[in-house]
């Protein structure tokens, strides 16, 4: 609805990560290449954590799309499944016709096409998204699965990605034998005052925008101030406010924009904010 409005070709701030709208912050940036040097370095584990909405599902896309043919990718998000169901998942996404029914039987022919694999000089990654929800036998099972070896390397790098609740679950006595495994760690950072600027800017010219200034400095303090630099909650506060903005005709967003905006995400009325604030008074009728 605001596209034509602000002269943007298509909308810059969804939710739905996207590379084309990759911003590489100084912290992402790193992000990225501990979890290449992981992967090329055919490291048994790298681990990668960091609150809800900074990033970790764009910097596993970006770690794909970095990958040559000769790497396999599988990849799993739904962590909430058994120790057999891990297995199938992994042998789907590596393209592993397998004819076993058992644990046992699935694992053998994974280790089968892993080893022709490595013998081939190809590399398989596995990639396991919102790991803070595997529980303590799955990731004992994902542990066993780095033992699988060909030709003296390991055949099948694994990516642990997850909320800092990963990082505290690891850090259990039971699983001492997986985190001593971990050779590759990281804990991805919001962004800070300045790079939130840059990051609104960033996503602005790739929609096409003529202007960058359409968040003024005003708009963009209230931004981060609200977001704390999260990107998922950067676009949420944006998208709105550039629909709000539309609404009552302002050519660009200030402060007032995105504070309004903010009140209505919030569910927030007047009078509750008001409430919030005890060194605001309301002015009775009459008493002024």
């Amino acid at each position: 609805m605001y596209t034509r409005f602000y002269k943007l070709a298509e909308r810059p701030f969804e939710l739905s990560p996207d590379l084309r709208y990759l911003y590489l912050s100084e912290k992402h940036r790193e992000a990225l290449v501990h979890l290449t040097y992981g992967v090329r370095e055919r490291r048994v584990f790298v681990q990668l954590t960091g609150e809800v909405g900074t990033g970790k599902t764009t910097m596993l896309d970006a770690l794909v799309s970095r990958l040559d043919a000769s790497t396999k990718v599988a990849w799993l998000s739904n962590t909430t499944i058994g120790k057999t169901d891990l297995l199938r998942v992994l042998a789907w996404e590596l393209g592993v016709e397998f004819k076993g029914t058992t644990k046992m039987e699935i694992m053998r022919e994974i280790a089968a096409f892993l080893g022709q694999a490595t013998a081939a000089g190809k590399n398989a990654v596995f990639i396991i998204d919102e790991a803070q929800n595997l529980n303590l036998p799955l990731l004992e099972e994902i542990r066993l699965l780095s033992n699988l070896r060909s030709m003296g390397r390991c055949s099948l790098q694994i990516v642990l990605a997850g909320q800092p609740e990963l990082r505290r679950k690891l850090e259990l006595q039971q699983l001492r034998q997986l985190r001593q495994r971990i050779s590759v760690r990281f804990d991805l950072k919001p962004l800070s005052r300045q790079e939130t600027g840059e990051y609104i800017r960033h996503r602005l010219t790739v929609a096409g925008a003529t202007d960058l200034e359409i968040f003024d400095r005003s708009a963009i303090d209230v931004v981060y101030e609200y977001s704390n630099g999260v990107p998922r909650a950067i676009n949420t506060i944006c998208d709105n406010a550039l629909l709000a903005g539309y609404a009552d005709n302002r050519p660009w967003i200030g402060r007032r924009t995105v504070e309004e905006t903010i009140d209505a995400v919030e569910c927030r009325s007047a009078d509750d904010i008001a409430s919030d604030d005890p060194g605001r008074q309301q002015v009775q009728p009459g008493s002024a």
